[in-house]
């Protein structure tokens, strides 16, 4: 009769790494403290501190500065998130961008954007942030900066031809509001242009590597 098997063990090393991860995620979503409380202004109360027990508990590594170790553990792999993806309010628009490209020829064609729907599963796992971006890039007024970056890595992912480059691009957005469970969702998006972007053709070159 054969001995059993000695049970499979876990390197100490493996799980300690496990339980810090655990952790960082843990104090990176919990709720932060009231600005005024934050900074000193309102003396924090009992619940004050119970509502952000990360935030009084961990004062001198404050998660949110910039040289802040669990900051930088985070950020670099792609693991941060925020409390309002839970609540109060959670995202209820579906929205995805493509762009309409314009080519030195005078031809036309629409550019997608990677949408996790159509990713392989491996695919979303590093490309989730993809969708993080569509949700910055979309607010008016806030985030109108980062556009022309944005059309213009839609016109490198649209210039097959070097000889044809783009020259012109317009993003759009398409979206729709799911209204809730048990509620019908709406089967057309709403297509909207909401920005132009005539291609830095020396950045393009540059890109593509010419």
């Amino acid at each position: 009769m054969s001995a059993p098997a000695a049970p499979r063990k876990v390197n100490p090393i493996v799980k300690a790494l496990v339980v810090l991860h655990a952790l960082l995620i843990l104090s990176w979503t919990l709720p932060r403290a009231a600005p005024a409380v934050a900074n000193g202004t309102i003396p924090p109360t009992p619940e004050n501190v119970l509502q952000a027990p990360v935030d009084f508990a961990l004062a001198a590594n404050d998660r949110f500065k910039a040289d802040s170790p669990t900051r930088h553990y985070l950020m670099s792999t792609g693991l941060w998130q925020y409390w309002d993806m839970f609540a109060p309010n959670p995202a209820d628009t579906d929205i995805w961008f493509d762009a309409i490209v314009t080519h030195r020829s005078g031809k036309t064609a629409v550019q997608p954007y990677p949408r996790m729907k159509s990713l392989s599963i491996p695919e979303k796992y590093v490309r989730e942030r993809y969708r993080k971006f569509m949700e910055r890039i979309n607010r008016d007024g806030v985030d109108d900066w980062k556009r022309p970056q944005f059309a213009q890595r839609m016109a490198l992912l649209a210039t097959r031809d070097p000889a044809d480059p783009v020259v012109r691009v317009v993003l759009r957005r398409h979206f729709r509001t799911v209204k809730g469970p048990a509620k019908p969702v709406p089967r057309d998006y709403t297509t909207v242009e909401f920005f132009t972007w005539v291609v830095d053709q020396s950045q393009l070159r540059r890109d593509l590597g010419r």
